[in-house]
């Protein structure tokens, strides 16, 4: 008896990821927590501020660039509150990037792309679009210590132009953490 393509396929599938997960699973280390928070750029009819809690995890590939620089993979999820035009909105997001790391670990730049999920899309004279948004960012961490970091982030959130409006939101936000 031959077992249908679909269930042959759901086989190779599940035992691929019984190979391979655990040993990714078993590499993913807590690598940072912390608090963020800003204010956006003044593009938008209405000023936001955004204040957040974020964890981030190194994912198992990582690569030396130079002497003096490595680049690694991380996982972030954070979760917090939009704020504009007097009207208040969850928001949390999670998605992969990329860190550079630099002078023995003292400096982190790290890039990424966030979905996003507000549970408000207009807040003030300012509608987002929908509840499913993106995050992009880049930052510039400064490892003070093994445990504490001071970092800026520049984020730029829309929805990709799969609603419409589609203003987007530039905001600036000033992180503190602590690193496993």
């Amino acid at each position: 008896m031959m077992l249908p393509k679909s269930f042959r396929l759901t086989i190779v599938i599940l035992v691929i990821c019984s190979i391979y997960i655990p040993s990714i699973v078993s590499a993913v280390n807590l690598k940072s927590s912390g608090l963020r928070g800003g204010i956006s750029d003044g593009r938008n009819d209405e000023d936001f501020q955004q204040y957040e809690s974020f964890l981030t995890w190194s994912l198992p590939w990582e690569w030396q660039l130079a002497s003096n620089w490595m680049a690694g993979t991380f996982l972030e999820t954070n979760a917090g509150l939009l704020r504009g035009g007097g009207e208040s909105a969850l928001v949390g997001s999670a998605g992969p990037g990329i860190n550079f790391s630099g002078f023995g670990g003292k400096i982190d730049i790290p890039l990424g792309v966030n979905a996003t999920f507000i549970s408000d899309h207009t807040l003030g004279d300012v509608d987002l679009g929908g509840k499913i948004q993106f995050t992009s960012h880049i930052g510039l961490s400064f490892n003070f210590s093994r445990h504490l970091m001071l970092g800026y982030r520049l984020q730029h959130m829309s929805n990709a132009g799969i609603y419409k409006p589609n203003p987007g939101v530039n905001i600036h936000l000033l992180a503190i953490g602590y690193r496993f």
